[in-house]
């Protein structure tokens, strides 16, 4: 199997002002599901026993900052709703990609003094996942 690096992902948010794509610019991105658990152990059972519950998703965003952005920062503000496309490996045919229903949580920003500034942002899951490929 080959690997493959994160230069080529495509991470692309849709909200009610347009489209932004955050990819070109990242430093990295995170992709974390989870899935919550209800305890159904009962009787005599021996072992601990769960049923699946809710699932849900965060993605995280790190990249450079650019001069004079503010559409980035308008698009990221805290409470936006939107989906996210993530594609890891590009957007090449056959390729994954992910869509997930999310809200931002607020556009980050780290000012070092003799550095690159960088743009930091959170997302939470909202309704629907998709796996999907292009």
């Amino acid at each position: 199997m080959a690997e493959y690096s994160g230069s080529a992902l495509y991470f692309g948010w849709i909200y009610s002002g347009g489209t932004v794509v955050l990819s070109g610019d990242q430093r990295s991105v995170g992709f974390t599901p989870s899935v919550e658990f209800a305890e159904s152990t009962a009787g005599s059972d021996a072992r601990r026993q769960r049923i699946v519950t809710v699932k849900d998703a965060a993605v995280s965003y790190a990249g450079v900052a650019q001069s004079a952005g503010t559409a980035l920062e308008d698009a990221l503000i805290e409470g936006t709703q939107g989906t996210i496309i993530l594609g890891p490996e590009g957007t090449a045919v056959g390729h994954r990609k992910y869509t997930i229903g999310a809200f931002s949580q607020g556009a980050k920003f780290n000012y070092p003094y003799s550095g690159v500034v960088e743009i930091t942002c959170d997302f939470i899951g909202n309704g629907n996942l998709t796996r999907g490929s292009y």
